[in-house]
């Protein structure tokens, strides 16, 4: 398969070259015509034209597929030669392709000879989709910040909402904006949600509400309440919401990123708190914490090993009036570990609260495979149920209601390994094992990479 899909991409390359050179040949030496498209706007809908007629496709795919195989055959040889020996899907190259069409040829080369050999002998072997569109965004960050920071910019910049409705008595709300404020707007959507109530008022029955209704259901009333104006029955005399624990976004990132100073100072971030990790580029993500810091949100400091390994986390108190210092940092540090770190295992089946962050900070999303669903809206499951297994942080991990269902009636069968890796072998035997995402400052490239 992967030898015949590299062929076909080699060969819409070499037709949509020909056809290029064929368009810019017939147009050379014409004068412009008022209202004409540019040479390079009718040079590209041509080739695109072309492709549809050759190939019977739509015009959006043919596009697609243009920009791929034209991509893959200048730009990225070698990972065209992946999905020609099966080593690599075309999902994932197409990822790549896109992921680095921000950056210069060569730097996009350093991204391809980076991620590469984590893609395995095949795509089972590899990361999972979502992991791997996550270490490609990653690594391109890493490699040319400033690019994945213009990138970012140019993507804010274009922040909209949409709405459609889909016919069957529903409709879909679809807000593209910042991906921190993204992630705030997400959070109060739950606070919100948590002072709905739980039961249906309109159903005789009562009958319950999941987290997701309730959020809708929040959120409906809310926009209703604003669209009555003050004054009218019913207007907005809006919620505060008072259920909210911490002013934590979410943002994580090395300390060396945070001072600007060290070996990992131009290392990536990331944003947490809606499944798989976002990176942010190192400039972003110190402006960002700092912001938050000085705004009054906690601060979290993950201790790790040699390996990147996480170990523990402290919760600092308030960051000083003129923001966290390195030497005001390691004080901190140094006296919370003086103080004493409560205990990451418990006689108890509830987890305790040091346990939970534990938890959730090494893996910020549900840990089945390529899953989501974030942490904080996933269950804590014991891998080995308790009693027999303890309630610790080595017997802990995040899985959504879902996948935590049929680990349950034995639809999966799932090893929780000392790492944080976790090997998970589905009904018809396939095993697949899903690892942390390294934190940041010991990623793939970064500084403290030990690979």
């Amino acid at each position: 398969m992967g030898a015949l899909q590299a062929a076909q991409l080699r060969l819409v390359a070499e037709l949509a070259e020909e056809c290029t050179a064929s368009a810019r040949a017939e147009l050379a030496g014409r004068p412009p015509s008022w209202g004409c498209p540019s040479e390079t706007e009718l040079v590209v809908s041509l080739v695109k034209h072309e492709l549809m007629v050759v190939l019977g496709i739509p015009a959006g795919e043919a596009e697609r597929l243009e920009t791929l195989a034209t991509r893959l055959v200048r730009v990225l040889p070698d990972t065209l030669v992946a999905v020609e020996a099966g080593r690599l899907d075309l999902s994932r190259a197409r990822v790549l392709a896109e992921a680095t069409a921000v950056l210069a040829d060569a730097a996009a080369r350093a991204v391809e000879a980076l991620v590469l050999p984590a893609a395995g002998a095949g795509p089972w072997e590899g990361p999972s989709p979502r992991a791997w569109r996550a270490l490609v965004h990653k690594t391109v960050v890493r490699v040319d910040a400033d690019a994945a920071r213009r990138r970012r910019d140019v993507a804010v910049k274009a922040r909209a909402v949409r709405a459609w409705l889909w016919g069957d008595g529903t409709g879909v709300l679809q807000i593209t904006a910042a991906d921190y404020d993204i992630v705030r707007a997400d959070r109060i959507l739950t606070d919100l949600a948590n002072t709905w109530p739980a039961a249906d008022p309109a159903d005789p029955a009562g009958a319950p509400l999941s987290m997701d209704q309730r959020r809708v259901d929040a959120l409906m009333d809310l926009l209703r309440r604003l669209d009555l104006g003050a004054g009218s029955p019913g207007g907005p005399d809006l919620p505060r919401v008072t259920v909210r624990r911490e002013r934590e976004v979410g943002i994580v990132l090395h300390a060396d990123t945070l001072f600007g100073d060290g070996p990992a100072a131009a290392d990536p971030g990331e944003l947490r708190g809606m499944g798989a990790p976002a990176p942010l580029d190192p400039t972003t993500a110190r402006d960002a914490a700092r912001t938050e810091i000085a705004a009054g949100a906690g601060t979290r400091v993950l201790l790790v090993d040699g390996d990147g390994v996480m170990q523990r986390t402290i919760r600092l108190p308030q960051a000083p009036p003129e923001g966290w210092t390195r030497p005001t940092l390691n004080t901190a540090v140094r006296a919370g570990l003086a103080e004493g770190l409560p205990a990451l295992e418990t006689d108890g089946y509830v987890p305790t609260v040091a346990i939970t962050e534990h938890v959730r900070a090494v893996h910020p999303r549900c840990t089945a495979y390529d899953c989501a669903r974030a942490a904080r809206r996933s269950d804590l499951d014991h891998d080995q149920p308790w009693p027999r297994g303890p309630t610790s942080v080595t017997n802990l991990c995040p899985r959504c209601r879902r996948h935590h269902i049929h680990k349950t009636l034995g639809l999966l069968r799932t090893r929780l390994h000392r790492d944080g890796s976790v090997t998970t072998t589905t009904l018809l035997g396939v095993r697949v094992t899903t690892r942390p995402d390294p934190l940041p400052g010991h990623g793939l490239g970064e500084a403290y990479h030990q690979g």
